[in-house]
């Protein structure tokens, strides 16, 4: 994802946060989590039944709420961020390596220039 696509995600989700009515806003939190490649469930054990032989029943449970898909949305979008930072940090090096090796050629035509 590119660094314009990123902060059109960011103010979709804020733009998101701001509504009122609370189904729509958590359908287009779940819908703009899967465009970003985020979380929309949790599973994990819950204690249903405690008999009186201590035994534990437990059930799954997938409810996640609003604020945990907020959150893996924003991690998300960090993460995409750090991984676009590094494609451009890399191209920058290259770019510098160049600009370095043009320095050097430079200098040694001025010395050879010099001493001639």
């Amino acid at each position: 994802m590119k660094l314009n696509e990123i902060k059109k995600k960011r103010e979709e989700l804020a733009s998101i946060l701001r509504e009122e009515n609370a189904e729509s806003k958590l359908e287009k939190l779940q819908k703009l989590a899967k465009e970003v490649g985020a979380s929309v469930t949790r599973i994990e054990k819950v204690e249903k039944l405690r008999d009186t032989t201590g035994v534990v029943k437990y059930e799954s449970s997938n409810e996640i709420t609003e604020s945990e898909i907020v959150h893996n949305i924003q991690e998300s979008l960090q993460t995409e961020t750090m991984i676009e930072m590094c494609r451009i940090s890399n191209r920058n090096f290259w770019v510098a390596l160049s600009a370095t090796v043009i320095a050097l050629l430079a200098m040694i035509a001025a010395w050879t220039a010099a001493i001639a």
